[in-house]
């Protein structure tokens, strides 16, 4: 077992590194980067915005609370949960931006719906985690299912707030603050199966 939470913990170390660097980078190099985060004006999101956030991370952690390793690790608070819940701020802030801000802002920009953006966020968000089938193909395939429904919410929110990026990070940090580093176990113990938990 110290081997697959030394495995975790250069994952998530890994996963700091690479997004944190690159919002270091835009940090120093956009000028309205901040602003761009949407915090300024988080206060002006309605309701409706604020319930729909709260309910897809409802329902993407408790779905996500039927794998015995993120149950078990959810409130579990240790050196491995401290560094995860760092790493669940730096991929709020740097997957929002790319999946959200930049995809979904592009896609307005060149004539696409807000249906279509929220299909194609989806998508492309459910394609980059792919990389958790390291394993096994079912892996890959779990991840990509369930987390193309986590990015369609995730985009569904932005919509619903008027495009503030803001409460869309709080959303992604809180889920992923709360899945990890379980789901990351279950994925090193090839426990990922089709749709459910390996047995």
């Amino acid at each position: 077992m110290q081997s697959i939470n030394n495995q975790t913990f250069k994952i998530i170390s890994s996963i700091i590194l690479v997004q944190g660097g690159i919002l270091f980078f835009w940090f120093f190099t956009s000028e309205n980067f901040i602003a761009s985060l949407g915090f300024s004006s988080l206060t002006n999101a309605s309701a409706l915005a604020w319930c729909t956030a709260a309910l897809v991370v409802v329902i993407y952690v408790w779905g996500a609370a039927s794998i015995s390793n993120v149950r078990e690790h959810m409130f579990k608070f240790n050196k491995l949960k401290f560094l995860a819940l760092t790493g669940a701020l730096v991929s709020g802030v740097f997957e929002e931006l790319v999946f959200r801000k930049l995809l979904m802002d592009y896609l307005q920009e060149e004539g696409f719906g807000n249906f279509i953006q929220i299909i194609i966020s989806g998508l492309a968000f459910g394609l980059a985690h792919l990389v958790w089938g390291g394993k096994a193909l079912s892996a890959a395939i779990n991840a990509t299912f369930y987390t193309f429904f986590l990015g369609a919410g995730l985009a569904l929110v932005y919509i619903i707030s008027d495009r503030n990026l803001a409460l869309c990070i709080v959303a992604h940090t809180i889920v992923t603050g709360l899945i990890e580093p379980g789901l990351i176990k279950s994925a090193l113990l090839d426990k990922l199966g089709y749709f459910k938990e390996r047995t």
